[in-house]
């Protein structure tokens, strides 16, 4: 056998092979044209989203399974042919990439498109032409996909030179199979996110459509019970313009006495709607939702349903609700005063056996129709407002925009919210009997006291105080009680010498245990630091909840419960006489551990220990009185050191030592430098404002400063009142957290209960939302710091505290 035959008999066989490698290749195609001939067919947009679904996700999974018996054939070596690895690893999986590329996008479009169905943003018409043209986009790809496969099955084309060459040319490279499946089952993997997300947010606009149709049925009511209303005043107009004999009048008063039973000054949804859409939107989470595909990326948005639905409802519709309810509780108030009157005014007539005075009681149902018309118009102007911002804003497809999802502006945040929220907590019967209160005189709306520019006024005084980045260095100086050290403290001399005539007779063998009392800010924290420092060097054990101490070289770990720690105390303190200081004493509490049990034990440990340790404890005013009407607790303490107030001079010479760390010229808005007195007499003003709190008059000071080029500061007497907006609600919840520090949701919704949902959790958010409270590190609200004295004088006024 010569060579020339051997070469025959060796393409012979490698046609042979490449012959019986064919039928994979060939069921595909197969599996290929029956995808093609089903996606010619008519269809609907689910129909087609389903063929995508479950027969091209098919032939999809049957390549990847013909290629991994392919690629296993090429990982053994054994009876492969290259000309077949070729077409299934290196030259149709690119092509089919693309292929599934473009009905995962058009799987996507097909989904907006439902969902923008379903919130009739487009018409019926709109979806059949774009399915039209998703289908001839469809049909296109798979057709050059189908004609590939085609054209690999063609003899003709296996023995093409060119080809051979290039069958040739790649056996040497790495084969990228691997690669190529791995993208496959991602693309795979992300249609069926997309079907899952179709579900989801069908679920989703459901539940918007209910709360817009809530909303609706609520403003139809208003508006139905408004001309009800209406029709009741001209029933009483023509009863009064027919008026021609004294005995009629009865008849007249008979029924305006109707119409006043009739008039519900209460508000429909008003008591129940927050409660309602909380319990609409719960369902609403946290979801990724894939809104676009870009150069082959799948882009998805991780948005929070409930809390985007829920801010948008708080900033963007409630004030409008509210401001809708207010409105038709002036006008049925405004209706029962001038009925009252009419009926005031036809009994005297009646009485008196005359009709003269019956035009002027004309002129005054006139006036109440002309307002009643007032009243339609507005309510209407509103209810068309909110009718735009639900046809426009509230949509759920608005995912797909490029903007924030429900986009709430910052104006929104400050001024929409400042609507008089506060009454929509409070009930119906008590707004009409505040009206009513004006009965006796006349009738009139109060704007004085208007919770919008309260609110608003609060607002500007909040902003003003903020720290300002630009003062960071300036400010840190008086802010920051741990960058001060022993230049920067100011001695209290007269609670210096009575804290240490009681260290004395401690020293000397008697029990001993001393309180430090005073407001937020006021020293306490600062002036027991001191003592340690002065009287016990190394020797003090610092008591914090959630901290480490250590005693004799033991360590210990704290939690809330304050009797545990004082017991390990007591057990390792035998041969020492330390300093024992539990500072904020009102912290030592949670859920376990409640503070009066904390407080209770700290007293036992005074009764019994304090002649061996040395014991201060701090907390506030407040709080001492407080625990005072429960426990004989300041009884418990030998003695007791108030930091509340410090001196004019001590109060000057902290500021001076301050400001003279900084480095910097103080000057006026001109650039003139502050005088010496006029400096004296500022400080003096802000020690009497703030009740001569040093904390409070460091923090002050820093709000009439601004820094300026050329290391000066520039001194500006300005200052924003803070008014009392708050509801008695938010009264009671701003009492709680000046007494115990810090506060949070769930322990305000297991103290209330019911109550929490329907009457406190707006509140709660509407302090959060203003920034009177701020959430530290570990998630509670506290009150912001700014604040304190304000908040203090407010309650005290309002009978809240001592």
């Amino acid at each position: 056998m010569n060579n020339k035959d051997l070469k025959h008999m060796k393409s012979d066989k490698e046609k042979n092979t490449t012959i019986n490698s064919l039928p994979g290749l060939e069921v595909l195609n197969k599996h290929f044209e029956d995808y093609l001939n089903r996606l010619k067919q008519n269809l609907t947009t689910e129909g087609l989203s389903q063929l995508i679904l479950k027969e091209f996700m098919e032939v999809s999974n049957f390549l990847i399974t013909i290629g991994d018996q392919e690629y296993d054939k090429v990982r053994t070596g054994k009876n492969f042919d290259f000309s077949t690895i070729y077409s299934l690893h290196y030259l149709l999986p690119e092509l089919f990439k693309d292929t599934m590329l473009i009905h995962r996008d058009v799987l996507l479009q097909l989904q907006i498109s439902q969902n923008k169905k379903q919130e009739s943003l487009v018409d019926d018409q709109a979806v059949q032409h774009h399915l039209k043209e998703s289908k001839a986009i469809l049909e296109k790809a798979s057709q050059s996909f189908g004609q590939k496969i085609s054209t690999e099955l063609n003899p003709i084309q296996q023995a093409d030179k060119k080809r051979r060459k290039l069958v040739s040319k790649v056996k040497h490279q790495q084969n990228p199979w691997e690669i190529y499946k791995n993208q496959f089952l991602t693309i795979q993997n992300q249609t069926k996110e997309i079907e899952k997300s179709a579900h989801i947010l069908s679920d989703i606009i459901l539940v918007f459509k209910d709360i817009k149709n809530h909303t609706q049925n609520i403003c139809a009511t208003l508006i139905s019970e408004l001309e009800n209303s209406k029709q009741s005043i001209s029933k009483v107009m023509d009863s009064v313009q027919n008026l021609d004999e004294i005995v009629k009048t009865a008849d007249t008063i008979s029924l305006i006495e109707d119409i006043l039973d009739d008039l519900d000054s209460t508000n429909p949804g008003q008591e129940t709607y927050a409660f309602d859409i909380e319990l609409k939107i719960a369902s609403l989470k946290e979801n990724s939702i894939p809104v676009a595909g870009e150069d082959g990326l799948l882009l998805i948005k991780k948005i929070d349903f409930n809390k985007s639905a829920k801010k948008w409802l708080n900033y963007m519709l409630l004030p409008d609700m509210i401001e809708l309810w207010q409105n038709k509780v002036n006008l049925v108030a405004f209706y029962k005063h001038s009925l009252l009157n009419l009926k005031s005014s036809l009994t005297l007539l009646k009485n008196n056996s005359t009709l003269e005075t019956l035009p002027s009681q004309v002129q005054s149902i006139q006036n109440m129709l002309r307002s009643a018309n007032a009243n339609e118009k507005l309510q209407r102007k509103i209810i068309g407002q909110m009718q735009e911002k639900f046809s426009t804003e509230f949509f759920v497809t608005n995912i797909y925009n490029t903007e924030d999802f429900l986009k709430v502006s910052l104006q929104s945040s400050i001024t929409q919210l400042t609507s008089s929220k506060n009454k929509f907590l409070t009930s119906a019967e008590r707004k009409i009997h505040n009206i009513l209160s004006f009965f006796s005189t006349k009738y009139e709306i109060s704007t004085t006291d208007n919770p919008f520019k309260k609110l608003e006024a609060a607002s500007k005084c909040i902003e003003y105080r903020t720290f300002k980045a630009s003062n960071i260095h300036y400010d840190t100086l008086f802010l920051n009680k741990n960058f001060i050290g022993d230049l920067f403290l100011v001695p209290r001399e007269t609670e210096k010498q009575k804290l240490q005539e009681t260290l004395n007779l401690w020293k000397k063998g008697h029990n001993k245990a001393v309180l430090v009392v005073g407001n937020n800010l006021s020293g306490k924290s600062t002036f027991i630091e001191s003592v340690a420092k002065d009287h016990f060097d190394k020797q003090s054990i610092v008591l914090e909840t959630d901290s480490t101490i250590s005693i004799e070289g033991r360590k210990f770990t704290t939690t809330k419960n304050l009797t545990e720690a004082l017991q390990h105390i007591k057990k390792h303190t035998y041969n020492s006489r330390p300093l024992l200081v539990i500072d904020n004493l009102e912290l030592w509490r949670d859920k376990n551990h409640s503070l009066l049990d904390n407080v209770k034990a700290a007293i036992e440990f005074v009764e019994t220990e304090s002649d061996q340790v040395f014991v201060i404890m701090t907390t506030s005013n407040a709080m001492q009185s407080h625990l005072d009407k429960r426990l004989p607790f300041s009884n418990s303490f030998s003695s007791i050191i108030d930091v509340n107030r410090a001196k004019n001079e001590e109060i000057n010479k902290a500021i001076l030592l301050r400001h003279g760390a900084s480095h910097q010229s103080l000057v006026t808005e001109k650039g003139l430098p502050l005088l010496n007195k006029q400096l004296e007499l500022y400080v003096q003003k802000l020690c009497k404002n703030y009740d001569y709190n040093m904390g409070e008059v460091l923090q002050a000071w820093t709000y009439a400063i601004t820094t300026a080029d050329d290391h000066k500061v520039v001194f500006q007497e300005k200052e924003y009142d803070f008014e009392d907006f708050f509801t008695s609600e938010e009264v009671i919840i701003l009492k709680y957290v000046l007494l115990y520090k810090h506060i949070n949701e769930i322990v305000l919704k297991n103290f209330l209960g019911n109550r929490y949902n329907i009457s406190y959790k707006s509140g709660l958010k509407r302090l959060t939302n203003t920034k009177v409270f701020l959430r530290n590190p570990e998630g509670n609200l506290i009150l912001n710091q700014v604040l304190y004295h304000n908040i203090r004088e407010i309650l005290k006024y309002r009978g809240a505290l001592n």
